[in-house]
């Protein structure tokens, strides 16, 4: 064998090699990109939760003020009939701020 084939072997044998290195990098970066949008998925996804759990959240402290929308509805429902504790449940506050609304003078 010449130097010339030998050189030419070795040629091909240095391109396929070449060929065979850049195949497994361009599916390796096909596999890095899905993995890339998986975990931007997941984040989002955790995100979103960590979110949902902040406002599912029971509240802590003192109550907030009964605005007066709210107290006048209270009002109406008791004079339609409905009981302390049914307008408790409808309006969501508790059966004693209901009470008390209705029993004060405003």
């Amino acid at each position: 064998m010449t130097q010339y084939e030998e050189l030419m072997r070795d040629y091909n044998l240095l391109y396929m090699k070449n060929t065979e290195l850049q195949a497994k990098i361009r599916k390796q970066d096909a596999i890095i990109k899905q993995l890339r949008s998986t975990l931007a998925g997941l984040e989002v996804d955790a995100v979103t939760e960590i979110e949902k759990a902040d406002y599912s959240a029971p509240q802590k402290g003192r109550p907030k003020r009964i605005d007066e929308a709210t107290r006048q509805r209270v009002r109406k429902l008791k004079q339609e009939g409905l009981s302390c504790r049914e307008i408790s449940r409808k309006e969501g506050v508790s059966v004693g701020m209901v009470s008390a609304i209705i029993n004060s003078n405003n």
